[in-house]
């Protein structure tokens, strides 16, 4: 039966002693490196995202809908 355990490192040097550890235990590895974009490349994907989306609503339709589905009238409460 297989375990698997995830180690989340900050920084490169921790990294590769928690590797090295694991490759003289003789136990098998697996990688994977998570990329943080910056707020330009962030600013450029949700650009990109966002200019591909199409429906049959604008902007100002979804508005008006989202705001006459609110009910903000009288409320009858029991105290």
């Amino acid at each position: 039966m297989a375990h698997t355990l995830t180690i989340e490192t900050k920084n490169e040097a921790d990294f590769a002693l928690v590797k090295e550890l694991a490759n003289r235990l003789g136990l098998a590895t697996k990688e994977s490196h998570q990329k943080h974009l910056t707020k330009a490349e962030s600013l450029a994907l949700l650009d990109k995202v966002a200019g591909s989306w199409e429906g049959p609503e604008t902007g100002d339709e979804i508005n008006a809908m989202i705001y006459n589905s609110r009910y903000s009238g009288d409320r009858d409460l029991e105290l």
